[in-house]
């Protein structure tokens, strides 16, 4: 027998937004949904950062890989970027996305939530990574929900 679980989030409306976000940076974005932390022993950025290396993000030409980690029932998320954004992103930026997000969770508004935080890390990244002719897709952007 199987259990299905009624996710909050919009997988197509989530990947249409990866796909406008790099139509304007070259940089790469996955996101990442589970209902918990896998490893309750992690905090979000930790179990992000197991994820971002699983999924092996660091492999882009310019280092330029962001993971959104999502724990939504633990209301917790984290932003993970490769070593080329952070010469240009500062923490204070992740921080302050983060916290926005977990703001929309609190409301219940994960899905609008989610988009918004994509949006405001596409105009970031557009101003270190703008948006190349011959940019490849590097990273699937298929939305993992486990």
């Amino acid at each position: 027998m199987s259990l299905f679980f009624k996710i909050p989030f919009d997988k197509k409306q989530i990947e249409l937004a990866i796909e406008s976000l790099e139509l304007q940076t070259s940089a790469e974005l996955r996101v990442y949904i589970e209902r918990k932390k896998k490893n309750q022993h992690f905090s979000a950025f930790e179990q992000g950062l197991d994820y971002f290396n699983q999924l092996e993000m660091f492999k882009t030409e310019a280092k330029n890989g962001v993971l959104i980690y999502i724990a939504y029932k633990d209301q917790q998320c984290a932003i993970i970027g490769d070593q080329g954004i952070h010469q240009y992103v500062t923490e204070q930026f992740w921080q302050q996305q983060n916290r926005l997000m977990i703001d929309y969770f609190k409301q219940k508004k994960y899905n609008e939530g989610l988009i918004n935080i994509i949006a405001n890390i596409s105009k970031e990244l557009a101003r270190y990574f703008p948006y190349q002719e011959n940019d490849k897709n590097e990273l699937d952007n298929e939305v993992i929900i486990k």
